[in-house]
């Protein structure tokens, strides 16, 4: 810890710069806004680690006027008025720096910078260093050998430390000589007015010359040109008054008392509760270790407590394992995790089990080097029938990779009747981490190192007994504890029936899929390559030809040289590497210049032939023969599925080479592929609620809607409509449904504006 460094946090100043740079945050259950919080303490916890302060303190602006708003009645009028979702932020602020124990200081008729200020001038006359952090550069003006401004950039997350170099090279003027550089040019922000016509290239150019305000006054008769000597005789009051109002107070009616502003120990319990009440379960971790005190409530009213173990078993022989099976048999439900190797490799490195809360068990069966564990398959044996007993209820997280990893054992777990990672995912919960789930539903604070495996290590399988006994023993606890909160809110949101009847039954369906796999036929895919490398040598030939010379058409920098450089097209933009060459870009040039319709479709060939032609047979699993993606349940907000490693959602289905790319997906012999969904379930929806004549009048016929819409828009018959009118009115169906702009139909029809 620096022993002599005062941390001086800006508090509006920040609290407003982190709201406007990061994201709209909202606590999910009570939709309030979190998001200027949650920046906020973010930049206070890595503040603390990162320069190791021994005291802080934070100033506050006051709601009252101050004598700059007496002085001239225009100061900052111009400032809208702060949003509501910013302004209700400030008491949640303020919460957590009563819990931090942040000394506060404010005052009436002063500002935050002048409280600053006067802070930083008894902090510097004590021989303190000190720090302030703040979102205003208004502060740059204390800047000396013992103060120095931190001010996060635009995203919040990287920061610019300004000593006096720093500022001198920023403003080509020293910190002292800040207030006479605004008095000449003014600050639009603040509502200074400066010096008509006077602007910041020759304002710095003035005070260069004559040192400052004093100095340009005393020497007007020899400031060039003659007009600007005019105008600052003209308005030197004005002039004045804006040093005045720009300068930061050194004298405000505030004490800074060293020993009350150490840095001491936080309320830690208070801020769990507060974390918990606004969802930020991540910063857990990051609290600040400077010592707690006491909030003076009793243990028995505190509602949020550490995790603690209570009686957790080393199954470790066979004997051991017979036991804990004659226990399973005998209880009607029971949680469960298993430890898995890295996906796909079929590693099983140990199985968790627990069967009343705070009574956990671990049974390892797979750790490299280890050679005092359970043998794989007699346990695996001894388990079977508790695992196949349909009678036996099981609680897990993450039920279908459970079921998928034991049936490669030959094992089929039944009656997994609840998941708890679904049941969190519909319940809106933005994370779906037991440690996150315990700490929002029960109120529990799992330590880090139990439920995160360490980076050194690959997977559980590479972790020793012991760690791995403390990660998966934790994890089955909190599946058991958070099983019944779960389940309770999805009652009582009526969530129960669609969680049993659709989603846990859904489970084991998506699993044999999983394990089932996709047929492709590889033979039709490594023609086509052949057949679209041929294709993209005539295109390089044709770029070629249309350029003059050959260039890396894959090289944005080098297409960008050729297309805004060498030819001069219009509507470049620049980027650090050079000039922007993304699809917006081309598709806004095609039809001005030749070489960019064969660019475009020498990008779409390239992106084909690598991200599918060529990439799906290699996807194929040596084993089985067949492609195994993973279907998602809990991966999208609206409830669809979604498929990875690899998307399978994603194959391209536009022009002749994309349903090309489809057909090389096969069924084999017997069996068939069936295309099945929903008969435009959304646009059915819109038809009843929004009663068009038209679209009711579509569906109560049985017309195929896009084709429908592709008459209507096309101005065709029914039977002429092709293949492209309705992909185009398939888009302009559901872009009306979803408030597509005019500009993204454009883009996503591939139409002109």
């Amino acid at each position: 810890m620096n022993e002599s460094l005062l941390l001086l946090f800006d508090g509006h100043a920040l609290v407003h710069r982190a709201f406007h740079a990061l994201p709209p945050l909202t606590a999910s259950k009570t939709g309030e806004p979190t998001g200027a919080v949650y920046g906020f303490v973010r930049m206070v916890f890595k503040l603390f680690q990162d320069v190791h302060p021994s005291h802080w303190a934070i100033a506050f602006d006051r709601p009252t006027p101050t004598f700059r708003h007496v002085r001239y009645d225009a100061y900052k009028a111009q400032r809208p008025k702060a949003p509501d979702e910013l302004v209700i932020q400030f008491g949640r602020v303020r919460q957590v720096v009563d819990a931090l124990s942040i000394p506060v200081f404010e005052v009436d008729g002063y500002e935050a910078d002048d409280v600053l200020g006067t802070l930083v001038r008894q902090a510097n006359d004590e021989g303190m260093d000190v720090l302030i952090v703040t979102g205003d550069a208004d502060t740059m003006q204390l800047v000396c050998p013992k103060t120095r401004v931190l001010v996060p950039e635009r995203t919040f997350g990287d920061v610019t430390v300004f000593d006096e170099t720093a500022v001198q090279q920023k403003y080509s003027v020293t910190p002292s000589q800040i207030p006479d550089l605004k008095a000449l040019k003014g600050d639009p922000s603040d509502n200074i007015p400066g010096v008509r016509g006077i602007g910041d290239k020759i304002a710095r150019r003035l005070i260069q010359q004559f040192g400052g305000l004093e100095g340009i006054y005393e020497h007007i008769e020899d400031v060039t040109p003659p007009k600007v000597k005019h105008i600052l005789q003209a308005e030197r009051e004005q002039a004045e008054l804006s040093r005045d109002l720009a300068t930061i107070r050194l004298d405000a009616p505030v004490t800074l008392k060293i020993v009350g502003c150490e840095v001491g120990g936080h309320k830690r319990d208070e801020l769990v509760d507060l974390f918990r009440e606004l969802e930020f379960s991540t910063l857990l971790d990051k609290l600040p270790e400077i010592g707690q005190k006491q909030s003076g409530r009793s243990d028995d009213s505190v509602s949020t407590v550490m995790w603690e173990c209570g009686c957790y078993e080393l199954v470790d022989s066979a004997p051991a394992v017979q036991k804990l099976v004659a226990k399973l048999h005998s209880v009607p439900c029971f949680a469960m995790s298993l430890a898995m190797g890295r996906k796909g490799s079929g590693v099983l490195a140990g199985i968790a089990l627990s069967t009343a809360q705070d009574e956990a068990y671990y049974l390892p069966v797979g750790h490299k080097g280890w050679e005092q564990q359970l043998e794989l398959q007699r346990t695996l044996d001894l388990l079977k029938p508790v695992f196949e007993n349909a009678g036996i209820a099981k609680v897990v997280h993450d039920g279908k990779g459970a079921m998928s990893a034991l049936a490669g054992f030959g094992i089929e777990l039944r009656n997994v009747n609840f998941d708890t990672m679904i049941a969190a995912h519909l319940l809106g919960e933005k994370s779906l981490e037991l440690r996150v789930l315990a700490f929002n539903k029960l109120g529990l604070e799992v330590p880090p190192s139990a439920v995160v495996v360490d980076s050194k290590h690959a997977t559980i399988a590479d972790m020793s007994i012991t760690a791995a006994a403390e990660y998966l023993r934790t994890a089955v606890d909190v599946i058991r504890r958070v099983h019944q909160p779960l389940e309770t809110e999805l009652r009582r949101q009526g969530l129960w029936q669609l969680f049993t009847d659709v989603e846990m039954l859904l489970v084991p369906v998506l699993a044999d899929m999983e394990r089932s796999g996709v047929a492709l036929s590889v033979e039709p895919l490594r023609h086509m390559s052949q057949t679209i490398a041929d294709q993209l040598q005539v295109l390089e030939r044709a770029v070629y030809d249309n350029v003059g010379h050959q260039f890396n058409i894959n090289s944005p920098q080098q297409l960008g040289d050729v297309l805004f450089k060498e030819l001069g097209l219009p509507g470049a933009k620049r980027t650090k590497t050079g000039y922007s060459t993304d699809a917006s870009i081309l598709d806004s040039l095609k039809g001005i210049h030749p070489v960019v319709g064969l660019v475009l479709e020498y990008r779409q060939l390239i992106k084909l032939k690598s991200t599918y032609i060529d990439a799906l047979p290699g996807l194929v699993n040596p084993n089985t023969g067949r492609i195994h993606t993973t279907f998602n349940q809990t991966a999208t907000a609206t409830g669809r599925l979604s498929s990875s490693d690899p998307n399978l959602q994603n194959i391209p289905i536009r022009g002749d080479l994309g349903r090309k790319v489809r057909l090389a997906f096969v069924a084999q012999s017997p069996c068939v592929l069936v295309g099945a969904d929903y008969s435009q379930i959304e646009l059915r929806v819109l038809a009843h609620f929004s009663r068009d004549p038209r679209l009711v009048d579509a569906f109560r016929k049985d017309e195929d809607i896009h084709n429908a819409t592709a008459s209507e828009v096309f101005g065709v018959a029914l039977n002429e409509v092709t293949s492209d009118m309705r992909r185009v009115a398939k888009v302009v169906n559901f872009g009306v449904v979803y408030g597509m702009s005019d500009y993204g139909l454009g883009q996503a029809a591939d139409l002109s504006r």
